[in-house]
């Protein structure tokens, strides 16, 4: 989630472009998620500090209009996870003796060596992918989760290079063609 800081930045650029003072210059703006599951991240930071770098303690929030889902989509297919989600977002999950959360083992790969803990993980994470990879539901309802851009991509590769068919590169141009070509 972005910082309460980067959205009133992003308000006063468009209030500023477009030479006005009304909220977002005017323009919808949407913004999604559960503020409960995705709090802002501060270096070195306490509870505390996530919670007042999020939108909900911004000026902005006030004049904002909140819309609530009507459906869970996730709720029907993990019932399970989204209550231990809920529990956590209403702080109700129990604590650590250090106060941080305990995250359940079946989430957790233990580490061994680097490869062959990058293995445990695609396997946990995507069993027998050769066997689903065409299949857009196996992957929609799958995730793992990196700190850095550094560890996606060599997680992505290691996950490309399992796919059972040949690697095909498509090339783009982005520009347009003379007026006279068209």
């Amino acid at each position: 989630m972005a910082k309460k800081k980067m959205i009133e930045t992003f308000d006063l650029l468009l209030k500023d472009l477009l030479n006005t003072n009304v909220l977002f210059g005017g323009k919808v703006v949407v913004f999604g998620g559960d503020y409960r599951q995705t709090l802002p991240v501060v270096r070195n930071g306490k509870r505390e500090d996530f919670i007042h770098e999020s939108l909900l303690y911004s000026d902005i929030w006030p004049r904002l209009e909140k819309l609530q889902l009507s459906e869970n989509m996730r709720a029907k297919t993990d019932p399970a996870f989204c209550e231990y989600l809920m529990r956590i977002g209403n702080g109700k999950e129990p604590l650590t003796s250090e106060n941080k959360i305990e995250i359940p083992k079946l989430f957790i790969v233990p580490y061994t060596t680097e490869q062959e803990s990058l293995n445990a993980l695609s396997e946990t994470t995507f069993p027998n992918m050769h066997a689903f990879f065409c299949d857009v539901s196996y992957v929609t309802f799958r995730v793992i989760l990196m700190t850095k851009n550094d560890f996606v991509n060599e997680i992505n590769d290691m996950l490309i290079g399992k796919f059972p068919k040949e690697a095909k590169t498509f090339v783009a141009i982005d520009e347009t063609c003379e007026s006279n070509d068209q």
